[in-house]
């Protein structure tokens, strides 16, 4: 990074206009690694965490794990679509 340039947040909330909540943020609420801030890779990790989590919730909650795996791939899907457009 050039400069006292501010970091580029690429989180999906960033990508949605809203720069209040960081990159750094978003890895230390998932588990990420914190060296994924500032870089594109952040959202396909967020996603694949949020993936696992989603599907593991579903199946606690009584859902068969096919239904479970195919929801918690679609919320990810839809998310994937969405930073594509964005960016």
């Amino acid at each position: 990074m050039a400069g006292n340039e501010p970091m580029r947040n690429y989180n999906i909330f960033a990508l949605r206009g809203d720069d209040a909540v960081t990159d750094y943020e978003v890895c230390d609420a998932l588990g990420l690694d914190p060296r994924l801030a500032g870089t594109p890779q952040l959202n396909e990790a967020a996603i694949s965490k949020m993936q696992k989590e989603n599907y593991h919730g579903y199946v606690s909650q009584g859902y068969p794990e096919k239904t479970a795996r195919n929801m918690a791939n679609k919320a990810a899907d839809d998310l994937r679509r969405e930073i594509k457009q964005l960016t």
